[in-house]
């Protein structure tokens, strides 16, 4: 049986679209507090976009543009006015925000139990964390990071036969070289309840992504 799968193709936003979610963003940002500028008023955002012209085009797509409105007064002072911002930078600028607000949470939580943390020291160990899963589920071809492979792996590991734990030994023993089991490699992420896990989105039961 041939197997079909459907396709959702989402249109660029226009003007009046962009008007609109700028609108319900600001509204959102005041409720969920998304950045720390509650205070930004829909003109202001405006104004700010027209100060960066090249910003219009990616702002046609939805998810760029809540990334966009999200970093955007970080980015005004980071970048003079009529500077051509990448991307990239907009990437890099989401992805500061996100872990700075997660290490101010932590530190908060950790100065109720009296316990003093240097906030640096927590977001090097973030940012490395990100870096090295981030580069592992590339090279997985994985989008999600799914905890529960980790866990079944354990279990599969107690069920295992001696006979087939000798067998294994000695495969090892053979070879010099040895490549990883997908399932190794996400043991060192999900290996305990990790204070750097808790950067990440979850997506569903055991499940986190980026």
């Amino acid at each position: 049986d041939l197997i079909t799968t459907s396709m959702t193709y989402l249109w660029p936003f226009s003007k009046e679209q962009m008007n609109g979610y700028i609108d319900k963003f600001v509204k959102m940002n005041k409720k969920n507090k998304m950045n720390d500028n509650l205070d930004w008023t829909i003109q202001q955002y405006e104004e700010t976009l027209n100060n960066f012209p090249n910003l219009n085009k990616m702002m046609e797509e939805p998810f760029l543009l809540r990334m966009i409105l999200t970093v955007l007064p970080s980015l005004m002072k980071q970048h003079p006015i009529g500077t051509k911002i990448s991307k990239a930078q907009i990437y890099e600028a989401f992805n500061e925000q996100w872990i700075d607000i997660h290490v101010k949470n932590i530190v908060n939580k950790l100065s109720e139990l009296r316990i003093q943390i240097s906030p640096k020291k927590i977001k090097l160990a973030f940012q490395q964390y990100c870096q090295n899963l981030g580069f592992e589920m590339f090279m997985q071809g994985n989008q999600v990071a799914t905890e529960n492979d980790y866990k079944v792996y354990e279990k599969d590991k107690i069920w295992k036969t001696k006979s087939e734990d000798e067998k294994l030994e000695i495969k090892e023993n053979q070879s010099n070289t040895t490549v990883p089991k997908k399932q190794d490699i996400w043991y060192q992420y999900f290996n305990g309840d990790s204070i750097a896990k808790y950067v990440l989105r979850k997506v569903g039961d055991n499940k986190y992504q980026f």
